[in-house]
């Protein structure tokens, strides 16, 4: 995969629940992608619960996608919302009512704690009204201002 110029390996890549949904499940337009920008992109994985929790609603708990779920979730760290961290998700939740979603926060959230990260989703629409940086299966890393 040829990686965009501004990704750079000593990136933090903050995963949202699509990807991780894509990647197990073969059915899912954006598995290819997933899996190809999972393995392919150096850097150091972030997610949290609520995108595991979303990716898990979304794997329909069926027992083998969470076997995968569990082991790709493995290989990450698991950020913690702290309760400082949780009044910032909530100030983004409000002021992006109705659009964002619990997990989509979370994932802003952590992407502004963390220097030189950006967001790893399938959710294009959404967080390019968010104004973060983000890749997604459109195919282009998505800096603020893009």
């Amino acid at each position: 995969m040829k990686r965009p110029a501004s990704v750079s390996p000593r990136r933090t890549v903050i995963v949202d629940a699509g990807p991780l949904k894509a990647a197990i499940d073969r059915a899912d337009s954006d598995h290819a992608w997933a899996v190809r920008v999972l393995r392919g992109i150096p850097g150091r994985f972030v997610t949290c619960e609520a995108a595991i929790a979303e990716a898990q609603r979304g794997l329909e708990n069926h027992p083998a996608a969470l076997t995968a779920l569990r082991q790709l979730v493995a290989r990450m760290d698991v950020a913690t919302i702290s309760p400082v961290r949780l009044k910032s998700v909530f100030d983004e939740t409000e002021r992006w009512a109705p659009r964002m979603d619990f997990a989509d926060a979370c994932a802003v959230v952590l992407m502004r704690s963390y220097e030189h990260a950006f967001v790893l989703t399938t959710d294009f629409r959404d967080f390019s009204a968010y104004r973060v940086p983000f890749m997604s299966p459109e195919g282009a890393f998505h800096a603020v201002g893009d």
